[in-house]
C-alpha cells in the first residue's frame, strides 16, 4: 500500500485530485473553507491561546491551494500578523514540495518544506492542520481471521493472524514523532478534517477512488494489478482511536463532530458576515453558494469530520 501511494511512480506523485480529478475535497469545492481556519487562527491569537511568532504547517498540502486560501484570508483578516507568521508544508514527496512552493510563490507566500515532523522548529507557536491525511497512511487488512498480503506478481494471500477484523492505520510512528515536536512548542494546536467517524467500524472499509467511481475492497483485491498506482486507496478514519494516540502523547480535546459543526465553531457564519458587508452582493451570494457545499449534509458536511486537538484545556 505504501508503494501504492507514495512509492516510485505512486498515485499521490501525480493524483487528480479536484471536480476534473479521481475525487475532490473540501478545497476544491470553497476558499472559505481555508478561509474559517484563517479566521479561528485570529480568534485563537486575540485570546492568547495561541501567540506569535507562530509557524502554521499543513500536513499533506497537495498543490498548496489550502494553504494559499489560508494566507489570502489572513493577509485580508489581519494587520501584523504575517510579519511573525512562517509558512510549513510537512511533505515527504519531492514532485509536491516543487509544486506546493511554486504555487505558493505565486500568492506572495515564501513556503518551507520538511519531511518529517522532527524537521519542524519548535521555538514559536505551531498552527497545524491537515485535510483528508490520516485515511491516506498505510494499514494492514485483517478479514475473518486472516491478514492480507500481496506476493511481487500481485497475487492476495491471506495469513492466520490473532487481530481484530478491520483495517488497522500504520500512524503509530508519526504522531508519537509529531508528538515529541509539539512537547517542545510554547503553544500548539492540531486540527484533522477526515472521512470517518468515532469509533472502529466493523469490516474491512478499503476503497479505491478513480474517476469519482467508488471501487469496494471486491474490486481492489480482484484487479490488484490494473488499478496499482493508478487510483487512490483510502478507508474511514476512528478518532476515536487517533485522540487516543495524541492523549497518550499529552494533548487535549478541544472538539471533536461533523465538518458542519465544526466550521461553526471556528467561525464560518461570521466570517460570511464579514464577507458580505465589504464584498458585492452577487460576489457574496456567489461564494455563500459555494460554502454552502462545506456545510451540507448531503455534501461534506456530515460526511467529515473533525477533531481539534491543543496544548492547553477548552474553555
Amino acid at each position: 500500500m505504501f508503494g501504492w501511494l507514495y512509492g516510485h511512480g505512486g498515485y499521490y506523485t501525480r493524483a487528480r485530485i479536484g471536480k476534473g480529478g479521481d475525487f475532490y475535497t473540501a478545497v476544491s469545492a470553497s476558499t472559505f473553507f481555508g478561509g474559517s481556519l484563517a479566521f479561528y487562527l485570529l480568534d485563537l491569537l486575540e485570546k492568547g491561546q495561541l501567540t506569535l511568532p507562530l509557524n502554521i504547517v499543513e500536513i499533506g498540502a497537495h498543490g498548496g491551494q489550502l494553504l494559499g486560501d489560508v494566507f489570502s484570508f489572513l493577509r485580508a483578516l489581519s494587520n501584523g500578523v504575517l510579519e511573525h507568521v512562517q509558512c510549513f508544508s510537512l511533505e515527504p514527496l519531492v514532485p509536491l514540495r516543487t509544486l506546493q512552493q511554486a504555487y505558493l510563490a505565486q500568492r506572495g507566500v515564501k513556503l518551507q518544506c520538511v519531511s518529517s515532523p522532527l524537521e519542524l522548529p519548535t521555538d514559536a507557536s505551531l498552527f497545524i492542520y491537515c485535510n483528508e491525511l490520516w485515511d491516506s497512511f498505510p494499514c494492514e487488512v485483517v478479514q475473518g481471521g486472516k491478514m492480507l498480503y500481496v506476493d511481487t506478481d500481485f497475487t492476495p494471500l491471506w495469513r492466520d493472524t490473532p487481530l481484530e477484523q478491520g483495517c488497522m492505520p500504520l500512524w503509530q510512528d508519526y504522531v508519537k514523532g509529531l508528538a515529541q515536536v509539539l512537547a517542545r512548542a510554547p503553544k500548539w494546536v492540531v486540527i484533522s478534517f477526515d472521512y470517518g467517524q468515532y469509533g472502529k467500524r466493523d469490516g474491512v472499509d478499503l476503497r479505491a477512488y478513480w474517476q469519482h467511481r467508488v471501487l469496494d475492497f471486491t474490486d481492489i483485491v480482484e484487479n490488484l494489478a490494473a488499478l496499482y498506482q493508478r487510483t487512490d486507496l483510502t478507508y474511514d478514519v476512528d478518532f476515536k482511536s487517533l485522540e487516543s494516540l495524541f492523549a497518550q502523547q499529552g494533548a487535549r480535546s478541544l472538539f471533536y463532530g461533523t465538518q458542519t459543526k465544526a466550521l461553526i465553531y471556528m467561525g464560518l457564519p461570521k466570517l460570511l458576515e464579514l464577507f458580505e458587508k465589504h464584498m458585492p452582493f452577487t460576489t457574496y451570494q456567489r461564494e455563500a453558494f459555494k460554502a454552502r457545499a462545506l456545510v451540507d449534509p448531503n455534501g461534506f458536511g456530515e460526511r467529515f469530520k473533525a477533531l481539534i486537538l491543543a496544548s492547553f484545556a477548552p474553555e
